[in-house]
């Protein structure tokens, strides 16, 4: 095997020489040596700049036009995609990895949507509070996609920096419409949307008694926990214990702020409707979903989904 020699401070020197007989030091800094080359080698290939600076296509810059969004990605889906849940949850993470830095605060909903996002996040070192929204404290039927599973995976990613949130803490002063400004994005939200019925995921979580409530109001949708009736139009969601959740009002008001990206991660026919109605009452300023939605969401009226 190549050797190399490399010179450590003296303080990395003790702690290797303390953990010299329990670990394997060529492995760890192998690791690290690949981990940082091939980084440095991406940054400085051609490829790799151009597509962080590639310029919005026709189609997204159109969507985003159309309903006032900051950024619209539409991730390439080709013949051979399989799993377009999984497509756009990558499309997420690298938007996610493009922007979050020390001091950023990000909220995430649950889903399986989101465990696509979180499951594509590359780990980094960066010093962030992560918000888990969510009801409940977890879900036995998908206990992997729960918002709370989804912030314990990603404190352990960008661990050991990071701190985690629940809406509604004692002081709790973090998500509010007064946030400080800064000059570039510094606070994010990222969830799915869904439809709603009496036999969906988030019914059996919320339980009987709270599904029945919300069907009587006619509600067909959801977007982080905001739901919406057969017009499009907010339905108040019953009073639920062990909630963490931003209101409806505040994602509208942080989604007009320039600081500030309220992303919609979602895709596909069954959608379709609840995402319009996000888009068409302002709940979100980014979304990222798949060409055929997109062309879909310019093409048709709401009353024909």
């Amino acid at each position: 095997m190549a050797r190399l020699n490399i010179s450590l401070p003296d303080d990395v020197y003790a702690l290797a020489v303390k953990w010299r007989r329990r670990v394997n030091l060529s492995e760890i800094c192998a690791r690290a040596l690949r981990s940082e080359l091939e980084a440095a080698e991406s940054h400085r290939s051609a490829q790799a700049l151009f597509s962080a600076l590639r310029s919005p296509s026709t189609l997204e810059r159109t969507l985003a036009v159309r309903y006032k969004l900051s950024e619209v990605v539409v991730p390439e889906i080709t013949q051979d995609t399989t799993d377009v849940r999984a497509a756009l949850g990558n499309a997420a993470a690298t938007y996610l990895n493009r922007y979050l830095c020390d001091g950023s605060l990000l909220a995430i909903g649950g889903g399986r949507q989101m465990w696509c996002v979180v499951k594509n996040l590359t780990p980094r070192q960066v010093s962030v509070k992560i918000t888990g929204l969510g009801i409940r404290q977890n879900d036995p039927q998908v206990l992997h996609a729960h918002a709370n599973t989804l912030t314990t995976l990603l404190w352990l990613l960008y661990s050991p920096r990071a701190k985690a949130h629940l809406v509604g803490e004692a002081l709790d002063t973090v998500w509010t419409s007064d946030l400080p400004s800064a000059p570039y994005p510094k606070y994010f939200v990222v969830g799915s949307c869904g439809p709603f019925n009496a036999t969906c995921p988030l019914a059996n979580l919320l339980g009987e008694e709270a599904a029945t409530h919300l069907l009587k109001q006619q509600v067909c949708g959801d977007f982080l926990y905001c739901f919406f009736d057969q017009d499009g139009r907010l339905a108040p969601a019953p009073p639920l214990p062990h909630q963490s959740i931003l209101p409806a009002d505040l994602l509208q008001r942080l989604s007009l702020r320039a600081d500030t990206r309220v992303i919609l991660v979602a895709g596909g026919l069954e959608k379709l409707k609840i995402i319009k109605f996000a888009l068409t009452v302002g709940m979100c300023n980014v979304l990222i979903t798949d060409p055929a939605t997109t062309q879909r969401l310019l093409d048709v009226n709401v009353e024909e989904i």
